[in-house]
């Protein structure tokens, strides 16, 4: 696992939301998602996934947290988009990112990137934005135990680096 940084770019995406807890919102929107990929004859077209926690659970009650399973918005497929489905901007920014292969300890590997690398190389987290896992196997061709995922947790620098600078 490489952990590092990286800059994010601003990407227009095609998502759908679900609300609960994130172990189990998280597979039904990308159950919704690959089954409209599917329907359209889209799901080769598409790089990667980007699936996006959009609340913090230590303040959030799980049931009103937010997940998105998105995808890039290819170029033609506005008119395709479902009910349902949302069409928004993935948000940019630097962002701490740990490479992780197998989804077996990735609540784990969230954990201690956000608790322990984040704070300990002077950054913080910033609210604003949230955190993304992009994953970059298909899930249909590729076996769990070899699918790679980065977790990409939004950053800033820490108010007391800023001033030392």
């Amino acid at each position: 696992m490489s952990t590092g940084f990286v800059y994010l770019r601003p990407l227009s995406v095609v998502c759908v939301r679900t609300l609960g807890p994130y172990a189990a919102s998280s597979l039904d929107a990308w159950q919704q998602m690959f089954a409209w990929l599917d329907r359209r004859g889209m799901r080769r077209e598409i790089g990667c996934g980007y699936g996006l926690m959009r609340d913090n659970p230590a303040t959030t009650a799980a049931e009103a947290c937010r997940y998105d399973a998105c995808v890039e918005l290819l170029s033609g497929s506005e008119s395709a988009v479902l009910e349902g489905f949302l069409i928004t901007r993935l948000p940019g920014g630097a962002y701490a990112r740990q490479r992780q292969v197998g989804t077996q300890g990735l609540d784990d590997a969230i954990t201690n990137l956000r608790d322990g690398w984040v704070p300990s190389n002077g950054l913080v987290i910033d609210p604003a934005r949230p955190f993304i896992e992009i994953y970059l196997d298909d899930p249909a061709l590729t076996p769990v135990e070899k699918r790679r995922v980065d977790i990409c947790i939004p950053v800033g620098m820490a108010e007391s680096r800023i001033r030392a600078a």
